[in-house]
């Protein structure tokens, strides 16, 4: 049978070949069908079989673990964008939970989490967005088993007024480092480029519990990358820290972290060593001095075991200090209580800071 023109034309909506049809104010739309690439990056080839993994593994959950899953669903009901529950399937809310939990590597969950609270929202002081660095400070961080999870835009315009539909995740589940969390390697490795000064990103983040899957509300925020390291007129200081890789020598140190914390007077050491000196003590020296690294003193506790006698640790004291000297920077853990073996020596813990 012959099609009638007003048929074919005014009637038709939808794909044929590689035309889309559409009615847009009474009037007939016909334009190219816009082909999706069958191309996948590794990230989201890992990503979908991951989800189609979780999803299979539903199907081999007792009848009263589906009960259970169907009972969490109802209370995990989104709200629309019309004020509306959202429906939400018991294998919708399996996957959802699991994916979230498989992101930071946790093992999947056959019982359905119980449903206590919602995650809080997140809540941090200041966001730096320079060509160096990309880091939240100021986090407060509601529970130990909360990890922040980052979607971030690449470089936009700084005219344009939304680029959220742009984000990808950079950041699927990072612990915080003293209330800051540095996603800037993170980025740089997910994007493939540094953030641009003068440039605007857009970010979307959220809390997710680990233990459950559960995630919290997203918080939304857009920033001009600034040189510098700046924001709010303000400069970024890290905290100060010293590691192995700022060493320039050392009297046999094998491990060190040496910290002090932001806006307190409160040092954090972990460090370990050993030495044939004849001193008590194990001694630093960095390859420059580290400019927020004042001349302090402070006590650590610590212990030191003989090799010849693992099952023996023996508790110890020691003085913490650093001092700078016509620009070489040196510091010391000296021992002054305990049982003292040089063959292997651990200084631990936290203490108040005392200037010299």
């Amino acid at each position: 049978m012959k099609a009638l023109p007003s048929i074919a034309f005014n009637e038709f909506k939808g794909s044929a070949g590689d035309v889309t049809a559409r009615v847009s104010k009474g009037r007939q739309v016909l334009s190219a069908r816009s082909m999706h690439s069958s191309s996948k990056t590794p990230a989201q080839a890992v990503s979908r079989n991951r989800l189609a993994k979780i999803s299979r593994s539903y199907k081999k959950l007792t009848d009263e673990q589906m009960k259970a899953w169907a009972v969490l669903a109802e209370k995990m009901k989104g709200i629309s964008t019309f004020g509306q529950a959202a429906e939400l399937t018991p294998h919708n809310a399996f996957v959802r939970i699991n994916s979230n939990r498989a992101m930071v590597g946790m093992p999947p969950l056959e019982e359905a989490p119980v449903y206590m609270a919602d995650v809080p929202e997140v809540i941090y002081e200041d966001l730096w967005i320079s060509p160096d660095m990309i880091v939240f400070t100021g986090l407060e961080v509601p529970s130990d088993t909360y990890r922040l999870v980052v979607k971030m835009s690449p470089a936009q315009s700084p005219g344009t007024s939304s680029g959220w539909s742009k984000t990808v995740i950079v950041a699927p589940g990072i612990v915080d480092d003293w209330g800051d969390a540095d996603i800037t390697k993170l980025y740089t490795e997910t994007i493939g480029v540094a953030p641009q000064e003068g440039l605007k990103y857009y970010l979307e983040c959220w809390w997710l519990d680990t233990e459950t899957g559960f995630t919290g509300e997203s918080m939304w925020v857009s920033a001009i990358c600034k040189a510098g390291s700046t924001a709010y007129n303000q400069v970024y200081t890290p905290r100060a820290r010293v590691t192995m890789n700022e060493l320039a020598e050392s009297e046999g140190f094998e491990s060190l972290d040496f910290e002090l914390s932001h806006g307190s007077t409160i040092l954090s050491v972990d460090a370990s060593y050993s030495n044939n000196t004849g001193v008590a003590s194990g001694g630093f020296t960095l390859k420059k001095p580290i400019e927020n690294l004042p001349d302090i003193s402070s006590w650590a506790l610590g212990r030191c075991n003989n090799p010849d006698r693992d099952w023996f640790l023996k508790p110890c004291l020691f003085a913490v200090w650093t001092s700078t000297w016509r620009g070489e920077t040196e510091g010391t853990l000296a021992h002054r209580a305990g049982q003292y073996e040089n063959e292997y020596v651990e200084v631990f813990g936290s203490a108040p800071v005392f200037k010299k």
